[in-house]
């Protein structure tokens, strides 16, 4: 089978998120189709709306949501019927969902990605802030689109479950592939010992950094040794003069270098600590996962799909709670038999159901199909 493919990343980018999904995704279907790459699909925004939704939503009105305008969406569609050789293909695959909505293609066409666009709202927006009439438009564009596919992808059962709720979807064509890491598997756990506790984000303050240097306070007061581990954004010079904090810098996988420092990191950290509000699937807890590396992170969103409680981990009810997630950690501190469990548990998993592999051979799976 013949695949065109269509994407709004260029496939250079392999930092993670959706441009690692992106160029993992790619290479999934190329081990079975013959894959072309469609030219790069990425309008500018629609700068007037967005000039004047911005000044609504500065004097108290809602604004639109701009990204996704009607003007913005017509010149995907646009640049789409532009590309004549898209006839030639048998199949149609997008990367993404949202960007390609007021397309309407004549052939079967697939498409992957962690949520639909009214989970996104609802976790990385304010609701409040748009036009709920602009917000409907682009929600029943995305309904219909998602309902003509042939097979819709999803990185976890969490997304798929919102998307039926939010649009009143049976779903039959929606299949939960799960997503892998973007870190090579090491041939064992090579943990030997120290308690040092790892919080890895881009955003320091909005993912939870404050919450965990609350929570290493609490724990060095029963275990002096414990230690917070710091990878991403540098926090703030007040957080970092604190006892038992340390900032390790901000890695890019794709220099050797970085990554094998980035490597020394996960294999020698205790676990990870991820008290997220705003988020999907969470990569880093798989990627720490494969070196054995247990996790301590929120009850919300499709992270109880890949930590499970107890086994992989805990869970937590309130992650602003620096109590709750303080003694969780001491918990996995002191319980020196299950934390061996943990990690011998957490790379198992792992390696069994969360790596590209396994994803590949579901979504090739319900392709073929």
């Amino acid at each position: 089978m013949k695949i065109a493919y269509f994407t709004n990343i260029e496939l250079n980018e392999q930092s993670g998120g959706a441009s690692g999904l992106n160029v993992a995704t790619k290479k999934i279907l190329e081990k079975n189709f013959e894959v072309s790459l469609m030219p790069i699909i990425f309008p500018s925004s629609d700068y007037y709306k967005k000039t004047i939704s911005k000044a609504k939503r500065v004097v108290g009105l809602k604004g639109e949501y701009h990204f996704f305008s009607e003007n913005r969406l017509n010149k995907v569609y646009e640049t789409f019927s532009s590309i004549k050789k898209v006839q030639e293909f048998n199949a149609y695959f997008f990367f993404g969902f949202t960007q390609w909505i007021k397309i309407n293609p004549n052939k079967p066409y697939y498409c992957f990605n962690d949520a639909c666009f009214a989970t996104y709202v609802n976790v990385y927006n304010n609701k409040e802030d748009f036009l709920e009439k602009d917000l409907d438009r682009i929600f029943k564009l995305e309904k219909k689109w998602l309902k003509n596919a042939e097979k819709v992808f999803f990185t976890s059962q969490w997304a798929i479950d919102e998307t039926k709720e939010y649009y009143n979807i049976d779903g039959k064509n929606f299949i939960n592939v799960g997503v892998g890491g973007f870190i090579d598997i090491p041939q064992e756990d090579n943990y030997k010992e120290g308690f040092n506790f790892l919080f890895i984000s881009r955003e320091f303050i909005p993912k939870g950094g404050l919450t965990v240097v609350d929570a290493i306070t609490e724990v060095r007061k029963k275990f002096p040794k414990a230690s917070l581990w710091v990878v991403g954004e540098r926090p703030p010079e007040n957080v970092l003069e604190k006892e038992g904090i340390i900032y390790k810098g901000f890695f890019d996988k794709s220099i050797p270098e970085e990554e094998k420092e980035l490597n020394t990191i996960f294999k020698e950290s205790f676990a990870i600590v991820h008290p997220t509000l705003k988020d999907t699937t969470t990569l880093v807890i798989n990627e720490l996962a494969y070196f054995g590396c247990p996790a301590i992170s929120s009850n919300k969103f499709a992270i109880p799909e890949y930590l499970l409680e107890g086994k992989s981990g805990y869970l937590l009810s309130d992650p602003r709670d620096k109590k709750e997630l303080a003694s969780k950690m001491v918990k996995m501190i002191e319980d020196e038999n299950n934390y061996s469990k943990m990690r011998r548990f957490s790379r198992e998993n792992a390696i069994l159901n969360n790596t590209w592999q396994k994803v590949g051979e579901r979504m090739l799976k319900n392709i073929n199909s």
